[in-house]
């Protein structure tokens, strides 16, 4: 039961990743140097803001998240309890990093992102509270609402990031 949870954890970092740190390109032409007046710069579009969002060390952080939800469901497939509780204090590790650079607020303003990074960081605090089978059970029960939360997530940012065609 806990492989499945796994498995749907790291698709969701994985997706969460590839998103964040998917490449600029939104066909927003930037200001360039003035010409002579100095005009107020308009906002930057939400579309720019997350397009933005996962371009700087935020992006290694996500790839660490993946490799370790990755760790994770390969040491839960193999019913590695050490190693699987290892890789849950990896992935939590790195969801508390990623905690230190939010999602654009125009982007998530119901706080998902937050929400998935928080179950993450709760399902690693289970381990250390006891040991074998039954920290990883409980690991399990928190991770089992990260697919709900990616799906929320996703919902979300389908009506606040534009998509490519749309205009930002």
């Amino acid at each position: 039961m806990l492989g499945k949870v796994i498995v749907a954890g790291a698709v969701l970092a994985a997706g969460l990743t590839a998103a964040a740190c998917a490449p600029g390109g939104d066909g927003v032409a930037s200001a360039g140097p003035g010409g002579g007046s100095s005009a107020p710069v308009p906002p930057r579009s939400c579309l720019q803001q997350y397009r933005g969002w996962g371009t700087g060390p935020e992006h290694a952080v996500g790839e660490d998240l993946t490799a370790a939800l990755n760790r994770l469901q390969a040491a839960s497939a193999a019913s590695d309890i050490p190693a699987t509780s290892a890789a849950l204090q990896r992935a939590a590790m790195a969801a508390r990093t990623l905690e230190r650079y939010p999602i654009p607020a125009c982007a998530d303003p119901k706080g998902y992102w937050h929400a998935v990074l928080a179950r993450i960081e709760a399902a690693a605090g289970h381990p250390g509270t006891s040991t074998g089978q039954a920290a990883l059970a409980r690991a399990g029960q928190v991770l089992r609402q990260l697919p709900v939360l990616e799906r929320k997530l996703a919902t979300e940012l389908t009506g606040t990031v534009p998509g490519p065609g749309q205009n930002p």
